[in-house]
């Protein structure tokens, strides 16, 4: 049976580390936790993601990718509350 955790309500979470040739990122929520994104719902969520640079903020839903401890999947990415921190 697999279990999947929900984050919450789409939040904002802060590059750390861009989207690397493995497609893992490192993401930081508001509350300061960190999530290594490691799964995506669909190959459309890792593009986007990777368009993004640490310290861009992004709003989206993380799920727990298995049973490990912190490794995350991208289930949704929202549009709207994207800001970039950094000028690019």
């Amino acid at each position: 049976m697999s279990q999947t955790m929900v984050v919450g309500e789409p939040e904002v979470y802060t590059v750390v580390r861009e989207v690397n040739d493995h497609g893992t990122a490192t993401v930081r929520g508001d509350n300061g936790s960190t999530y290594h994104v490691a799964a995506y719902a669909d190959e459309m969520l890792r593009s986007y993601l990777a368009d993004h640079r640490p310290g861009d903020r992004v709003r989206m839903d993380l799920v727990r990718a298995g049973v490990r401890a912190n490794v995350w999947k991208v289930s949704a990415l929202y549009s709207g509350e994207h800001v970039a921190e950094s000028n690019r």
